[in-house]
């Protein structure tokens, strides 16, 4: 199936100033990653619409952060990409991924799993989240730290929820209640699908949210645990909500962050009264959990 036109967005910026430049663009694509360019100081940001972007406010965003900050404005590559099956083309690169007792796998690598994993099925598409990237290998990681320890209790929020992986390994793995959010309506049609392919619809639901502005975030709560998989300054923004909907006691785990992005995202956790219990690295990114 070929997914029509797609536009590529492209650049290069300090990896220290990440977090303002993904936000810059991030009206302009459905879907972005940066990868840090190795033995720099530089990320290579890449974003994805099925839309032709408006090149001229595109610059004025760009042109905006950097005259925050001081610097050089980046350059800005739009290119129309060949109309491909990207979904086949991903597919076909997408091997399974082992992180902790998590198995995740897609529809192409169906040989059994190894024995006494929990096995997740998400195919390769346009919403974030299959297991490869450090940040959701990190989500998964915590979890496991957090079931070995017996520190969960229901029900259970995946924030920016994207195929909706992590809440389906919670709810494989503990059988508890889960409520899925994201602000992207096309990454909750899709982490309603697979929760449907991998058989946890008695457990979870997933809904259309900005944070946790909508209701369906909040009716469930509070939470005895909270993953929030996004990037660093919605987290610093969410530290409060996030916070007040918690239990007492109980784990959030926050990731989409750079490493050197660790302290800003910390102190705004610390400050509602949370503590960091446990860091995880995978490449340039962290993940953190704190209670």
């Amino acid at each position: 199936m070929s997914t029509g036109p797609v536009w590529k967005i492209e650049f290069i910026a300090p990896t220290a100033h990440g977090d303002l430049f993904a936000e810059a663009i991030e009206p302009f694509c459905g879907a972005l990653t940066t990868f840090l360019i190795e033995e720099t100081e530089e990320n290579r940001f890449s974003g994805y619409s099925s839309d032709a972007p408006d090149e001229a406010a595109l610059r004025a965003a760009l042109v905006g952060v950097a005259t925050q900050l001081g610097i050089s404005v980046p350059t800005a590559d739009v290119v129309l990409l060949p109309e491909i099956d990207w979904v086949a083309e991903n597919q076909a690169h997408f091997e399974p991924v082992r992180a902790g007792r998590f198995y995740v796998h897609d529809s192409y690598h169906l040989n059994p799993p190894p024995a006494g994993v929990v096995p997740i099925l998400v195919d390769a598409a346009t919403a974030f989240g299959t297991g490869h990237h450090g940040t959701t290998r990190g989500c998964l990681e915590a979890l496991e730290l957090l079931m070995r320890a017996d520190a969960i209790t229901a029900p259970i929020l995946d924030l920016g929820c994207g195929t909706g992986i992590l809440g389906i390994a919670a709810a494989k793995a503990l059988r508890m209640p889960v409520t899925a959010t994201d602000i992207d309506p096309v990454a909750v049609a899709m982490a309603k699908a697979n929760v449907r392919l991998n058989g946890v619809l008695p457990y979870m639901n997933a809904f259309e949210s900005r944070g946790l502005e909508a209701i369906e975030a909040r009716r469930y709560g509070p939470y005895g645990l909270i993953f929030a998989n996004i990037l660093a300054r919605p987290l610093q923004r969410l530290a409060s909500p996030i916070a007040a909907n918690l239990a007492l006691g109980a784990p959030v785990i926050l990731s989409g962050l750079l490493q050197t992005q660790e302290q800003q995202v910390l102190s705004a956790y610390l400050s509602q009264g949370l503590s960091l219990r446990a860091r995880i690295h995978h490449d340039e990114w962290s993940t953190l959990i704190c209670s």
